[in-house]
């Protein structure tokens, strides 16, 4: 999708269809438009080192960057991906209750990461990118206790399987680390790219 148009030098687009990375951009009065990337995830994800948290997101993020950017000229355009991992294990959007029960048994009463990439693109190039990594404890859950978190928050597309921004904040001991990483788009670092560029007063 282009929507050249609609652009000028200032202009920011947000290349995900994620809510809450929606969510964290509006709540910070960002102004943007959002174009979900169209890239095969799966493809990339097999070529990457996944024992490089920080190389495997920061590449994902550029190339969603990239694949809006290239159709999008002129716009300042926000890539971003997030990666849960427990020791080696990376785990992705579980997708399907049983999925979230594994994953969320697997770090019941232990210590997990939420690792951020973030890039930014401007006519097809990276002009900017930023990793960062959040560290969390999660309590020890009994498999009812599990069972009904999933029923209430139905985090079947969040990483980890927990929706850190609604009830799944209640299933941790202690967390280490910026909340907007947690959720997946680090957000005082892009402000303050954007305030030094000019694109935004804060």
């Amino acid at each position: 999708m282009s929507v050249n148009s609609l652009l000028d030098s200032k202009s920011i687009i947000l290349a995900s269809g994620s809510e809450i990375r929606k969510k964290i951009l509006i709540d910070a009065g960002l102004e943007f438009l959002i174009i979900p990337a169209n890239i095969d995830e799966k493809k990339l994800k097999k070529t990457l080192p996944k024992n490089n948290f920080k190389k495997y997101c920061l590449t994902l993020a550029k190339a969603k960057a990239l694949d809006v950017s290239n159709k999008n000229k002129n716009a300042y355009v926000i890539g971003s991906d997030q990666i849960c991992c427990h020791e080696d294990e990376i785990f992705s959007k579980p997708l399907t209750r049983e999925n979230c029960f594994k994953t969320l048994s697997k770090l019941s009463g232990n210590t997990h990461y939420q690792n951020c990439g973030i890039s930014i693109c401007k006519d097809g190039k990276e002009i900017w990118s930023h990793y960062a990594q959040a560290a969390l404890t999660m309590k020890s859950l009994s498999d009812s206790e599990i069972k009904d978190y999933i029923d209430k928050d139905e985090p079947f597309m969040a990483c980890g399987a927990y929706r850190f921004e609604s009830l799944g904040k209640n299933l941790f001991l202690s967390t280490e680390g910026d909340e907007t990483t947690i959720q997946g788009l680090t957000l005082n670092p892009i402000l303050n790219f954007l305030t030094s560029k000019k694109i935004i007063d804060i």
